[in-house]
């Protein structure tokens, strides 16, 4: 598994510059804490997010998630297998748009969603107004550049 805390860490570094199962269509889903939900994807992907608390951001809503199953890529170690993103802050039009399917409830948030959420704040750091897919791919972008 790829190092939580050298990922958590390029998250917010990457945040400063962001600006049953459903099927999403229709009306935004209501995000709730602990709900797991599918990505769309261009190519089919384990990735899911899971939905831990919304907050007021300005003049949006800040919708802070983390990745489960995150596939590694080529070009970063760990490559083949999966990371978890323990905390990733979207505007939440953005995630509405990101996600696909209910797939459970009450799934709880991974160990270091805390930490990261409070580098967040600390930081002042932004949110995520692209897709979840985009916002993976500028993660291990950064990472690679490492």
């Amino acid at each position: 598994m790829f190092r939580k805390g050298l990922l958590a860490v390029l998250m917010n570094a990457c945040v400063a510059f962001a600006g049953g199962a459903e099927t999403m269509s229709g009306p935004a889903p209501d995000f709730a804490s602990g709900q797991e939900w599918s990505i769309k994807s261009a190519a089919p992907t384990t990735a899911k997010v899971v939905i831990v608390r919304s907050e007021p951001w300005h003049e949006n809503v800040a919708v802070h998630i983390a990745i489960v199953d995150v596939p590694v890529p080529q070009g970063v170690t760990g490559v083949g297998g999966t990371t978890v993103i323990t905390h990733m802050p979207f505007d939440r039009s953005a995630l509405a748009a990101s996600v696909d399917r209910l797939l459970a409830t009450g799934v709880p948030p991974p160990s270091g969603f805390e930490s990261g959420y409070k580098h967040w704040q600390d930081a002042k750091g932004g949110i995520f107004t692209v897709s979840v897919e985009k916002a993976i791919e500028f993660t291990f972008q950064a990472v690679g550049r490492r």
